[in-house]
């Protein structure tokens, strides 16, 4: 039995550790978002990619450290991009120096994200996660300690909903495609589908990931998952 001190020494540890591959996962996403890949007739952002790590991370985190606890992860996500955002537009803006190994152009093309496609980004985070958190805790009051699954997948389906739609809408909705053509509201909506579509499969694909991811938490570490509706997931 760990004694108190000890016990809560871990508890910090614990969420210090998922809150860094949280926001490792965040930023990355939001880094990469501007490629985009086929899959089938459609582009799909890149950020897609490590981007269903940030909501598996948020529903582990309600889990054990309730809604206060899930939406301090929030405000911290959303301050680490307004962070990242300044630094690389600082670094975009300095001219460079006659001996640097990657062009400007090159480099501004990269990281000079725009600050439109970041405010769509913000918001759509913003939105999503609170969304979310809120969505998990009603599923949890409803299920208690069963269905794990339930209230991860259901609380996801819910928020992606608003992140899907928000960020490509806001941030694609009156843009040129790369032939200069105004990019069609039906073909934003059809890539917002498509990586939604995406999105849940992932979701559900990483349902064994959320199980493991409990069971170390619960039983190498010997935290227990908050209650339902205390000031501890208020």
């Amino acid at each position: 039995m760990l004694a108190d001190g000890k016990r809560e020494l871990l508890r910090h540890r614990v969420f210090v550790v998922l809150a860094a591959v949280f926001l490792t996962a965040l930023l990355v996403a939001n880094m990469i978002g501007g490629k985009f890949f086929h899959l089938g007739d459609l582009g799909i952002s890149c950020g897609v990619i490590p981007f269903p790590i940030t909501f598996l991370l948020t529903d582990v985190v309600n889990e054990y450290y309730g809604r206060r606890g899930a939406r301090f992860l929030t405000l911290v996500g959303m301050a680490m991009l307004m962070f990242a955002f300044v630094v690389l537009q600082v670094a975009c803006a300095l001219p460079p120096a006659a001996n640097t190994p990657i062009a400007q152009d090159a480099f501004v093309a990269v990281f000079g994200m725009s600050p439109r496609f970041f405010g769509a980004s913000i918001l759509a985070y913003l939105l999503a996660q609170l969304i979310d958190i809120q969505a998990f805790a009603w599923f949890k009051r409803i299920t208690q300690e069963r269905r794990l699954w339930l209230r991860a997948t259901g609380s996801t389906a819910i928020s992606q909903v608003f992140d899907t739609l928000v960020v490509n809408v806001l941030a694609l909705y009156g843009a040129t495609a790369a032939t200069g053509e105004p990019i069609a509201l039906s073909t934003i909506l059809g890539w917002a589908g498509m990586a939604y579509v995406y999105k849940m499969i992932v979701a559900v694909a990483l349902t064994p990931l959320l199980y493991v991811a409990h069971a170390v938490v619960t039983d190498r570490f010997g935290l227990r998952p908050a209650a339902v509706d205390t000031p501890t997931g208020d």
